[in-house]
């Protein structure tokens, strides 16, 4: 091994990018390297790293929307000057598995976008990489049965072993080339999530009449992006800074967390049809009325967003409108997923 220590750090919902970092350093310490593991919310606690070319930094994470999750992003413009600090990049993205046919995802711009900000920030970046990991975006699809989850997880460790043995001996591993560039074609969905999206997304989860205002959920977000609202029967409220990564659903011991399919066509509705119908109408010079319009559309959907969701939150605490939300939601009758190996405090770690 070239290198005498290695630094991970990960962001992860139900536990595949935690996993991913954990055989990293394995795999570096069979080789005789000293190797550390923490949350990317350590990074505020790193010292300037220094010029130690003896150290290489690993940073693991999920991709979303084809491109590296937000929170993310924010935090690692705290990240000290890496002054050539060796580092490499791992996007795992969502792979799947249908009877015996195995289909990859696509991390899109997400693990050259954070190589990009390494680079600024000043490290030497001397690998990036797009890794097949069990797809867990369970408020589209059921979670993958257990053959299927480990078989794309047996796929996946022989890969980074290989390619971690590469790496850490001072060699570089540059892949996803192809991947990049559809990502850079589909920059316009990609936008539109971050922009409005991930605000959507946030407000259609609920606690099902299953839950019992434990807090766990709240407890555990990477994002600090719920808040149990209620003294006398709390219940889980999602803001708008929730990325969606699914660890409150996934590690919820009750299966009470739920994404609101009737409710989101409910949302969709609200937000639409005022803007086809209604705000068109509202201007008559063309130039005022194109900026009207488009200011308009900025406060108008957040807005409506929050306003709705709030009367949402509190309309399912009435057992009977939470039943029908809850049984009209397709995600009550998923298949739940996190990372069979991953607990909770895996994921909280500190080293």
């Amino acid at each position: 091994m070239k290198y005498k220590q290695l630094q991970m750090l990960f962001f992860s919902g139900t536990g595949n990018s935690f996993r991913v970092a954990a055989w990293l350093k394995k795999f570096a310490v069979e080789g005789g390297m000293k190797a550390h593991i923490a949350s990317i919310e350590e990074i505020k606690k790193l010292q300037n790293i220094g010029k130690d070319l003896n150290l290489l930094l690993g940073i693991v994470f999920p991709t979303h929307a084809f491109t590296a999750p937000w929170h993310l992003i924010r935090w690692l413009f705290q990240l000290p000057r890496g002054n050539q600090v060796p580092c490499f990049v791992i996007a795992t993205r969502a792979g799947t598995k249908i009877g015996p046919f195995a289909f990859p995802g696509m991390e899109g711009t997400a693990a050259y976008l954070i190589a990009l900000i390494f680079a600024v920030k000043g490290y030497s970046v001397r690998g990036v990489l797009g890794l097949d990991m069990p797809s867990n975006w369970m408020s589209l699809h059921w979670g993958l049965s257990q053959k299927n989850a480990e078989y794309i997880s047996k796929r996946a460790k022989y890969r980074i072993v290989n390619v971690a043995e590469r790496i850490f001996s001072g060699k570089c591993y540059f892949s996803g080339f192809i991947s990049l560039t559809l990502g850079l074609l589909m920059l316009p969905i990609t936008l539109s999530y971050l922009i409005l999206g991930r605000f959507f997304l946030a407000k259609l989860f609920f606690a099902s009449y299953r839950c019992t205002g434990c807090g766990s959920c709240a407890k555990n977000c990477p994002i600090g992006a719920i808040k149990m609202s209620g003294k006398a029967k709390p219940r889980p409220y999602w803001n708008f800074s929730c990325e969606s990564c699914m660890r409150c659903m996934g590690f919820c011991k009750q299966h009470a967390v739920e994404v609101s399919h009737s409710f989101a066509v409910i949302l969709y509705y609200i937000i639409s049809v005022p803007i086809l119908v209604y705000l068109p109408n509202l201007f008559v010079g063309s130039s005022v009325k194109e900026w009207g319009q488009l200011f308009l559309l900025a406060c108008y959907v957040p807005l409506s967003i929050f306003i709705a969701y709030r009367i949402f939150h509190y309309s399912v605490k009435i057992p009977l409108i939470n039943r029908l939300f809850t049984f009209t939601t397709l995600t009550h009758f998923y298949r739940r997923y996190h990372e069979a190996d991953t607990q909770l405090s895996d994921l909280q770690r500190k080293e």
